[in-house]
């Protein structure tokens, strides 16, 4: 287990050195999405790959106007996902800051002063904070602990510029004992979502899963 760590670390390290030298010159981390791609993990790029075969199969069910075929899409990722992602886990992917903000919550003192952000794949696919609603209540997920390392890393991020980021997804029932199903908590697609992205990419926050970050690091 040592060794895994280390190895880890070791591999974290020389990804940030990738993105802070080149040869004998500064570099100041990519730039853009064509830049930020060529440091994506193998994991990551599965990930986005799966999620344009979800894309489609997924308009498809709607089109037949069928619920149960628009379930078992949603089954199939699930199911993709898990074999890809053991337990949830991500490491070290490579994204786009899409919003930093402190979360207000005097009502629940535990996520009260917490970070709330929300990072960007270049599938439009977005990880991060968010707020999940059932029952008629809304309940922070994901926050980032007001203080911590990943909160301290967090007060250098800009909009737009590039981060590395590890963690896992959470699931429903991480909010909602005895679920039935076990999906990611997320921000699901939907029809209407799906109409628009197929003209230009969804980068609207559209879908969102709820991702607690073990190490966050900016990449610029």
């Amino acid at each position: 287990m040592e060794v895994n760590v280390r190895v880890n670390h070791y591999l974290t390290v020389c990804l940030i050195l990738l993105f802070t030298v080149c040869t004998d010159q500064a570099f100041a981390g990519p730039q853009n999405w064509n830049e930020g791609k060529s440091y994506a993990p193998i994991q990551q790029r599965q990930f986005c790959d799966l999620t344009e075969k979800y894309r489609q199969s997924l308009t498809k069910a709607f089109a037949s106007n069928n619920d149960i075929k628009v379930n078992l899409a949603k089954k199939q990722r699930q199911l993709d996902l898990d074999a890809l992602l053991p337990g949830g886990q991500f490491e070290n992917w490579v994204v786009k800051v899409v919003s930093v903000k402190q979360v207000v919550a005097t009502n629940d003192p535990e996520v009260d002063g917490d970070a709330a952000v929300v990072l960007e794949l270049w599938c439009g696919t977005q990880i991060g904070t968010g707020l999940l609603s059932f029952n008629g209540n809304s309940v922070w997920g994901a926050t980032i602990d007001y203080g911590s390392r990943q909160y301290r890393e967090a007060v250098k991020f800009q909009r737009g510029k590039f981060a590395i980021v590890s963690g896992h997804f959470m699931r429903l029932e991480d909010f909602i004992p005895n679920a039935k199903e076990t999906f990611y908590a997320s921000r699901p697609l939907t029809s209407v979502d799906l109409l628009h992205a197929s003209n230009k990419m969804y980068s609207n926050g559209s879908e969102l899963f709820l991702a607690e970050i073990s190490y966050l690091a900016s990449a610029n």
